[in-house]
């Protein structure tokens, strides 16, 4: 006979135990359950990518989502855009919703599981959903509790849906979002593969060195010319599972820019065997790009497209110039102040400076 209650805990030392992790647990429970509760304080953009992901893999679970802290703690922009991506995601797919908790901050994580022969399992501790993921950025400690019993369960599951009932859809027309919780492009701020540039001495010496007789401009391409492509990759054609005929978007900072022929045909752009370069931007940040496709037309951020989309609808955004779900359009960049990227060679060949500024910042 199985116990009423396992214990989960985290197995970094010199605590290390014998006891499952939350996220191993979660992973086995959660691929054959039917449907999936979740209401918990915070939530990360790559929890509810893997969140979506799985969903997107096998079909299920029906999955309920309530997000307890952010309306009072609010959201960065990175994290507001992933939970609207989210929303989308479950309700056009018929696979669930995500909710707001706005009447009171409810700090609570609390993970319902149900099962097609009636079974329901909790866990109920101090894990945030980003624990699902297997690498996590931060080593912190955490400790729950897998609970079997019947009964226990059912209270459990009667309170989770009460929280539903009375927290608002995040797609609701009364909740309108506007503050959020960085005031610069703080969403660049610890992504993997992104360097803040702290020293100013830096950034004044590699402006000093460029060539700017060999500079370029890549013209962003608005809705009127490209409305579902480059900046506005988004609108285009999601992921459809084949097997489960799930569609997923694509990511709302997901960007790829396509460059002029007559830029690309200047000896200096980057390309062929020289694809991979660093970029160092006008705000102080360093990251990989590479140009790929015919005649090396298609710039992108190296591993992750979501990197140069950050860092151009990022300033969009806390310009007040662009919000969720719209399309970049020219009007978008007028009031923005810029319609184009400048990029400029270094001395080295593969470090290059972007620059988005406005005359306003």
């Amino acid at each position: 006979m199985e116990a009423p209650l396992d214990i989960l805990a985290s197995d970094y030392p010199p605590l290390k135990t014998e006891y499952s992790t939350f996220g191993e647990k979660f992973s086995s429970l959660v691929e054959e359950a039917h449907q999936l509760d979740i209401a918990v304080g915070y939530i990360s953009e790559k929890s509810l990518y893997e969140l979506t992901d799985h969903i997107h893999e096998k079909g299920r679970p029906f999955c309920n989502l309530v997000i307890g802290m952010h309306y009072f703690e609010r959201f960065t922009r990175a994290q507001y855009a992933v939970a609207k991506e989210t929303e989308k995601f479950l309700k056009e797919n018929k696979r669930g919703t995500v909710r707001i908790v706005t009447s009171f901050p409810y700090h609570g994580k609390l993970y319902s599981f149900r099962y097609p022969d009636g079974r329901i399992l909790s866990i109920l501790g101090s894990s945030n959903l980003n624990n699902i993921l297997h690498h996590k950025p931060i080593r912190q400690y955490e400790l729950d509790l897998l609970i079997r019993d019947k009964a226990t369960n059912i209270k459990l599951k009667n309170f989770i849906d009460s929280l539903i009932s009375v927290s608002p859809d995040l797609s609701s027309p009364s909740l309108d979002i506007f503050d959020f919780r960085e005031a610069d492009n703080f969403m660049m701020e610890g992504l993997t593969g992104v360097r803040k540039i702290e020293n100013l001495h830096e950034l004044s010496d590699l402006r000093n060195s460029l060539i700017k007789e060999k500079s370029l401009k890549i013209p962003i391409k608005t809705k009127e010319t490209a409305p579902r492509s480059n900046i506005n990759a988004y609108f285009g054609k999601g992921r459809e599972n084949s097997s489960t005929g799930i569609v997923k978007k694509r990511p709302w900072y997901e960007v790829e820019l396509i460059v002029p022929k007559s830029t690309t045909d200047l000896p200096w752009y980057p390309k062929d065997d020289n694809s991979e370069i660093t970029v160092i931007t006008d705000d102080g940040y360093e990251f990989c790009c590479k140009t790929s496709g015919t005649n090396s037309k298609n710039f992108r951020s190296a591993d992750d497209l979501k990197i140069l989309g950050k860092w151009l609808k990022g300033r969009l955004e806390n310009a007040d110039a662009l919000k969720f779900d719209q399309p970049v359009t020219r009007e978008t960049l007028e009031k923005y102040g810029r319609d184009d990227i400048l990029m400029v060679p270094t001395p080295d060949e593969k470090r290059w400076f972007l620059d988005f500024g406005t005359s306003s910042e």
